[in-house]
């Protein structure tokens, strides 16, 4: 973590260094080293891509599921009403002789 900070720190510095001589050099006439209007526009245009995608991932991320349609179901078919019971003889009550 020390080494990435210290990477990032020497960057910074070398950048505020660079735009410290091209704007506070003693020539007016003098050669930029970086061109900052080009770099002005590469920037602006990297920041609104990855802005335009971030809102599109924040988009679908955001996006509700679609609920499946409930489909139809048929309608059961009315039951056939049962069938009285078939008469039986009436059971004897007497046992059988033997």
């Amino acid at each position: 973590m020390p080494y990435l900070s210290g990477v990032l720190t020497g960057v910074l510095l070398t950048i505020l260094v660079v735009f410290l001589i091209d704007h506070l050099g003693d020539h007016p006439d003098s050669q930029d080293i970086v061109r900052w209007g080009v770099v002005a526009e590469k920037v602006g245009a990297g920041a609104k891509q990855v802005g335009e995608e971030v809102r599109e991932g924040v988009h679908e991320a955001t996006e509700p599921e679609p609920s499946p349609e409930p489909t139809p179901s048929p309608e059961p078919e009315p039951s056939p009403e049962p069938e009285p019971p078939a008469s039986t003889p009436p059971a004897a009550t007497e046992a059988p002789a033997q």
